[in-house]
């Protein structure tokens, strides 16, 4: 009958903050232990024992997770060994990322050399560019191409090539 009569009490509390009548939760409990009072004397009793009881244990629970607290010299040194590791990892970063632009400044300045010319280039293109005229020049000399072969345009009319059906 005890956890019914809670439950009655919280019912009628969460009803009566519903409606306004109470400000709060400890008002509207308090408002409906007078009314249930009223009603029941002797279920009021039990039920302020109960809660006394649980009040009781919530405490005895406190305090036993107090007494798991740690002391502030031992939150000191774990705070601190938590900024060493971070100021660790933080500067190992700093020196990869700076190793990192190191090589890509470094490859910056091997494509950048890669790409001037040096002079036996220039030479050797002055080389390239000769050689390249001589062969225009043999190339320009008349080839026999299967289609093409030895014909010249006086040796084929033009009424032969373009046909234009009967006169």
């Amino acid at each position: 009958m005890d956890v019914e009569l809670i439950q009655k009490i919280n019912n009628l509390a969460l009803d009566l903050m519903k409606q306004g009548l109470a400000q709060d939760r400890e008002d509207a409990v308090e408002q409906a232990e007078k009314i249930f009072r009223s009603k029941n004397n002797q279920g009021y009793a039990e039920l302020r024992e109960n809660i006394t009881a649980v009040e009781a244990k919530k405490q005895e629970n406190a305090e036993t997770a107090s007494s798991v607290e740690l002391s502030q010299n031992q939150i000191k040194v774990i705070l601190e060994q938590n900024t060493q590791f971070l100021v660790k990892t933080i500067r190992e970063f700093k020196d990869k990322i700076q190793v990192l632009e190191k090589e890509v400044s470094d490859l910056r300045t091997k494509v950048a050399y890669n790409k001037l010319p040096t002079s036996n280039d220039i030479v050797s293109a002055k080389k390239m560019e000769e050689a390249s005229e001589t062969s225009k020049k043999q190339s320009a000399a008349p080839i026999n191409h299967p289609r093409v072969g030895k014909f010249q345009e006086s040796d084929v009319s033009i009424e032969k090539v373009f046909y234009m059906g009967n006169k």
